[in-house]
């Protein structure tokens, strides 16, 4: 009986959650293709030369997301959002995922949401990520542009964990993840 239920909370927490898994197109820019884990400059060759990314989370850039997903939220008469440790190393993890892969998804997103449950007890969570652009008002621009993603955006959250960082080609990969 209790297999059940925590079978059916974990499966009413995922439905809860509004993924936009198969919306990326909407977040990648005009250059990268969903299907593809390498921009259209780039070869294997190059990429095994390249030096690995830095992996460290651009905290001006994130707190910038963060002002900016707060104003848009105040603008809304949202509740802010206030940054969550949990939540944003996960965000990090996720996002240094997304740059070994070379592509943008949600893998092994039950599992982020498992922990934000057993760590931050979580309710309810969403997540959003994006790559390609250059600077935090282009990827907010593009995730309000997209019904998924702004509903995550406008959801009723207090807690947001934010990731920015660059691949080693000096591509942003993004990944903002939301729970109350």
């Amino acid at each position: 009986m209790i297999k059940k239920i925590l079978t059916y909370s974990s499966l009413l927490i995922f439905i809860t959650i509004i993924s936009c898994a198969e919306d990326e197109d909407i977040v990648a820019s005009p250059n990268e293709t969903h299907t593809t884990s390498q921009t259209p400059n780039e070869t294997e060759t190059e990429t095994e030369t390249t030096p690995p990314p830095t992996n460290t989370n651009e905290v001006s850039i994130t707190d910038e997301i963060l002002n900016l997903v707060n104003a848009y939220r105040e603008d809304l008469k949202l509740e802010p959002v206030i940054k969550n440790e949990t939540a944003e190393q996960l965000a990090i993890d996720h996002t240094v995922y997304m740059i070994d892969q070379g592509q943008i998804g949600h893998d092994n997103l039950n599992e982020r949401f498992e922990i934000l449950k057993t760590e931050e007890n979580a309710q309810a969570a969403s997540e959003n990520v994006a790559s390609s652009y250059p600077d935090a008002q282009s990827v907010m621009t593009a995730w309000i542009k997209s019904d998924d993603h702004r509903k995550n955006l406008e959801g009723n959250y207090s807690k947001i964990g934010i990731a920015a960082i660059k691949n080693s080609a000096g591509k942003y990969y993004y990944t903002q993840l939301f729970f109350r």
